[in-house]
């Protein structure tokens, strides 16, 4: 089954497209974007994110190969581990935002949708005696994407036992016909599994975790989530543009023990001056509206208001605040607390900074 076909199935079964002739549209939502939210934070809800991209990279020199070339420590992964981490270029700017695996062989690298031939063009070009090798898997290959309280027990009941898994580790469930791996990522700050596996069995897979439990959730519920969490993704809220410590993921895709890799120098300068002068920060919105992309973020300065950034993803929530947003923003506006002003033409909406919603 291709993935236009598993998407067509799904809109048979309720989802609504917001933009359905795209190739490969996304659910919108299955019907009410409030109970799909509720039911993130209360029980747990599935995702299709088979417009991701995934590669894989094999090789003897495949772990030493990717670590020169991207933020964080690959070298040090055993199998069946990963992390997060940002390819830069020379200048530390942001060329991909990836999540690697570790298998025995090869190193799965998960990735934003459409960016898997910027990252291989980019990589191979530094490809000479290296026994490295990268192969695209996209079009074999799709995510489900479980979260909430219950996502653990809903596994359970499918006998793939995750209770013992931690985050950034991953399960090649063993004697799956579809070649199925579980990989814990809590991008939302509550139990998250990336499930992988090959496109004849995403269906199946898909129709079994709503009968163990699962809700089915769309688009405008997954911004909502990762707006809160403060999860940006390369490609809508992160370009070539950033610097990899103004994606506000430094913690988690930086290693500063690593030793030198491309990009690491201009990365050391920033965190001995200890800021950059622009971030990624979220905002909660008070009213309805939710601004469009390209709206202008102003924070109120002594000689009036003062133009502090650009919204970059923006969606209806259901929790703490009706609206939230996505922006990059100026020294003068991202602490967390900081009061903002969103505009966009004849409308706008107060607004507050934070850095992750509790």
């Amino acid at each position: 089954m291709s993935l236009r076909q598993f998407q067509i199935q799904q809109q048979a079964s309720g989802a609504v497209f917001e933009h359905p002739e795209e190739i490969y549209p996304l659910a919108s939502h299955f019907g009410s974007p409030e109970k799909e939210y509720q039911a993130a934070r209360e029980s747990a809800v599935v995702f299709d994110l088979s417009n991701r991209d995934q590669i894989e990279l094999s090789g003897a020199d495949r772990q030493k190969f990717l670590h020169n070339f991207c933020t964080n420590d690959i070298k040090g992964l055993k199998p069946d581990q990963g992390c997060e981490a940002f390819i830069t270029n020379v200048q530390s700017r942001i060329l991909g935002q990836i999540n690697a695996f570790l298998h025995e062989d090869s190193i799965w690298i998960d990735t934003a949708p459409g960016q898997s031939e910027e990252i291989t063009k980019h990589l191979e070009r530094y490809i000479i005696l290296e026994d490295a090798h990268l192969l695209v898997r996209t079009q074999e290959f799709g995510c489900l994407f479980l979260s909430g309280p219950r996502a653990s027990g809903i596994l359970q009941q499918l006998e793939i036992d995750v209770d013992s898994l931690e985050v950034f580790r991953q399960m090649r469930v063993k004697n799956s016909d579809a070649r199925l791996t579980v990989r814990r990522v809590d991008w939302f700050g509550q139990p998250g599994y990336l499930c992988s596996l090959q496109y004849v069995k995403i269906t199946e897979f898909w129709n079994s975790l709503l009968e163990a439990g699962a809700v089915p959730a769309g688009q405008q519920t997954f911004d909502a989530l990762r707006i809160e969490s403060l999860y940006p993704i390369y490609g809508v809220d992160l370009t070539d543009a950033n610097l990899a410590q103004e994606a506000s993921r430094t913690a988690q895709s930086i290693s500063f023990k690593k030793g030198c890799y491309l990009g690491q120098e201009p990365i050391a300068r920033i965190d001995a001056l200890g800021h950059v002068n622009k971030e990624i920060r979220s905002i909660g919105l008070e009213g309805s509206w939710v601004p469009p992309v390209g709206a202008t973020v102003f924070v109120l300065g002594d000689d009036g208001p003062e133009e502090a950034g650009t919204i970059t993803s923006s969606a209806r929530s259901f929790g703490k605040y009706p609206a939230v947003a996505m922006a990059v923003l100026r020294k003068n506006a991202y602490e967390p607390g900081t009061a903002v002003e969103v505009v966009a033409e004849d409308q706008k909406a107060n607004g507050t900074v934070f850095t992750e919603l509790n």
